[in-house]
């Protein structure tokens, strides 16, 4: 390479990072706006109970009737650890909770930015953004908004993503930064423990197209790459884990979990997920679809002897199709078909959703689109240039304004009847009051006792929520007096507590939202 190659190449790298950056501090600014606004999730309450609980009383664990107690349903230590490191340098609260994952959704849209790139080009790139903000049709298939909730996904494609990135680097000549890669990934399967099946049948495809092309490097750099980091995670978890090493108990087990989440056959479930991809998956779908004869047409074209970089951009759109690939046929098929499932497969397979438009409209040409629209109104006939512009203008036009409109209600959104039940039994209960409740949020906020039912009710209650099976639930709240019962979201939608209340044991004292709280009735 000449020097002034060598300068253009350094100019266009920072060209790069500057437009990566710039998407970074965007997304973190906007997403800071109104962050406690949303509503609390239930599964946001098991994370920032036990980060709570390790920053006030050092112990990486949850409460029960005000006592430590073992783990369970809150995110990897990999997602809880820095949520409680956020609150000891800002303080304890929802906000400073949801920023580890808002700015993890800024810095994985970064890097996507600088993936598309790379397997494409800039104008992909900026497109690849547009898709994954834009287009998402469902509040919980958009990077922002899954971002501004304490979840797992969006530190997990962080490090997912991170991990492809220095496979590309790898790819194309500095072979060391597959160690950086296998770090990430291991980080990444530890973040989220569905995330295994799909990087391995991604990482395994990469591997089959390199070996295809007969690009033998680049196959020992995927699958060596590949078996470092899933060797790793148990070294990746004690080191994850030396904040709080001996600060833990030991957990209980939970039995099938996976059947009512990730193995699914049920025509209802299935019927459900269907709906899930017409409203939200469809330009995925497609992009996928046309992302896979892209690769097929460009590996054959490929020369194996050739080292320029054509090379390492299919091995590594082969990896990243693999995934979203693998990941949006088993929402389709197996899932529970929780819509939120679907998300990593959508922020994944945005880039060829983006590469799929760029090429219907000539590198997002406005004017190239009108002319497509019109011309078959003059020559009456179809050509597969004006069906090309129609199907660009129809994913735009249908995905645009619902995304807009989850972006009003978000941000907007003022969700505090949490807040208020957890000040109203903070301070008008007795201070030794047992409050017993399934809904975790509460538990963040609560400075009281309280108590809930063991991890395997939440299997059983499943099974009716989301299966639709007349399941039996062996569990009753604690008779001790005083106590209160407060019923939310969940436990409503699963009737928990349908049998307690039934009994007459419990009065209503309050009503807020969601929240109805009852007080046991004296005898």
């Amino acid at each position: 390479m000449t020097s002034t190659s060598r300068t253009k190449a350094v100019a266009h790298t920072l060209s790069t990072g500057r437009a990566a950056l710039l998407i970074a501090a965007a997304t973190l600014l906007i997403g800071l706006w109104n962050l406690e606004g949303p509503e609390f999730w239930w599964d946001e309450g098991w994370t920032l109970s036990v980060a709570r609980n390790v920053v006030e009383r050092g112990h990486y664990g949850r409460l029960l009737d005000g006592q430590p107690a073992p783990g369970g349903l809150e995110a990897s230590p990999v997602v809880t650890l820095p949520v409680a490191l956020s609150f000891g340098v800002f303080g304890v609260g929802l906000w400073q909770g949801r920023l580890v994952s808002l700015a993890a959704a800024a810095a994985a849209l970064a890097l996507m930015f600088v993936l598309a790139e790379r397997l494409y080009d800039r104008r992909v790139a900026w497109g690849t953004s547009g898709a994954l903000l834009l287009l998402t049709a469902h509040p919980q298939l958009n990077a922002l908004l899954t971002g501004r909730q304490a979840l797992g996904e969006m530190p997990m494609l962080l490090f997912l993503m991170g991990g492809y990135l220095c496979l590309d680097t790898a790819l194309r000549g500095r072979a060391l930064w597959i160690a950086l890669a296998a770090l990430l990934w291991a980080l990444a399967l530890l973040a989220k423990a569905q995330t295994l099946p799909f990087w391995v049948v991604s990482m395994v495809g990469a591997t089959g197209v390199a070996l295809l092309m007969h690009r033998w490097r680049a196959a020992a750099i995927v699958a060596g790459g590949a078996l470092l980091a899933y060797l790793a995670r148990p070294w990746v978890l004690q080191i994850v884990m030396l904040p709080v090493a001996g600060r833990t108990l030991p957990g209980t087990p939970v039995s099938g979990i996976y059947d009512v989440t990730a193995f699914v056959p049920n025509l209802s479930n299935r019927l459900f997920a269907l709906q899930m991809i017409l409203i939200g998956g469809i330009p995925t779908l497609i992009g996928l679809g046309y992302a896979a004869w892209r690769l097929l047409k460009d590996a054959r074209a490929t020369n194996p002897a050739s080292d320029d970089d054509r090379g390492a951009r299919i091995v590594l759109r082969a990896a990243l199709l693999a995934l979203a690939g693998s990941w949006f046929a088993w929402f389709a098929v197996l899932s529970v078909g929780v819509p939120r499932y679907l998300f990593p497969a959508t922020f994944v397979g945005g880039v060829f959703t983006a590469a799929l438009l760029h090429d219907l409209t000539n590198g997002f040409r406005p004017s190239f689109v009108v002319e497509g629209l019109v011309a078959p109104l003059r020559t009456r006939r179809l050509t597969r240039w004006s069906a090309g512009a129609w199907l660009a203008t129809l994913l735009v036009a249908t995905a645009a304004p619902l995304t807009m409109l989850s972006y009003w209600q978000h941000f907007t959104a003022d969700e505090r009847a949490a807040f208020r039940v957890a000040a109203f039994l903070n301070t008008q209960t007795p201070p030794d009051a047992l409050i017993e409740t399934y809904e975790s949020e509460l538990h963040f906020l609560l400075d009281r006792r309280y108590h809930y039912p063991p991890d395997q009710t939440h299997v059983d209650l499943n099974r009716r929520s989301l299966l639709g099976q007349d399941t039996p639930v062996a569990y009753e709240p604690p008779a001790v007096y005083p106590s209160y019962l407060v019923v939310g979201r969940f436990a409503a939608g699963n009737g928990l507590y349908d049998t307690a209340l039934a009994s007459g044991a419990f009065r209503e004292v309050m009503q807020d939202g969601r929240y109805t709280v009852y007080e046991r009735v004296k005898k």
